[in-house]
């Protein structure tokens, strides 16, 4: 029997699960929940660059905000495109960066709309930066209130994609606390 090896979708997912698995974030995530707490993206993008440079062990370098231009046969109009985040694996090549937009919304529908709003944008993004990265892997990653049907998220995101013409490689949905999943394309 051969070993299934992970992906790069997976690679993400294990990245990000294991941030939402340390007790600090657990902990502020409930607490986010129970203060009734929204609009906490720049919290999440700001703890995950604080996770990726001092507690992940499989991370060599990451960057925030990192600039691509756009396209120009995808898109005529942006001309530049910032990343929220990007990271690289250890045993990886130096140039080639995975990179992630972050969204969050209680309500899984609104949060996978607005994933796809900038699904349509940074799949525009071109390959490599100024500086040189390449981009690996990019993918949107959303955090909601856990739905009790992963079925009617996984389909509702099917859908949602579709109608824009975008491309993926599947999903990647966990529970990441007792009241929030992730979902990531």
């Amino acid at each position: 029997m051969t070993e299934k090896r992970p992906n790069d979708l997976d690679n993400i997912g294990e990245v990000l699960l294991s941030f939402f698995n340390t007790e600090r974030i657990g902990e502020s995530l409930r607490l986010i929940h129970k203060n009734g707490l929204t609009g906490w993206e720049k919290w999440w993008q700001t703890e995950f660059a604080l996770y990726l440079a001092t507690e992940n062990e499989m991370i060599a370098e990451w960057d925030m905000e990192h600039l691509f231009d756009v396209d120009k046969r995808t898109s005529l109009e942006m001309k530049r495109i910032a990343l929220d985040i990007g990271f690289r694996l250890k045993r990886q090549q130096r140039d080639e960066w995975y990179f992630v937009e972050l969204k969050q919304d209680d309500a899984y529908r609104i949060c996978i709309d607005r994933m796809c709003q900038d699904a349509d944008k940074v799949f525009c993004a071109r390959r490599k930066s100024f500086e040189g990265l390449k981009i690996k892997y990019i993918a949107c990653a959303g955090v909601f209130l856990t739905h009790n049907s992963q079925k009617e998220v996984l389909d509702y995101a099917e859908e949602a994609l579709d109608s824009i013409n975008v491309d993926h490689d599947g999903f990647f949905i966990e529970k990441v606390s007792q009241k929030h999943s992730v979902l990531i394309f």
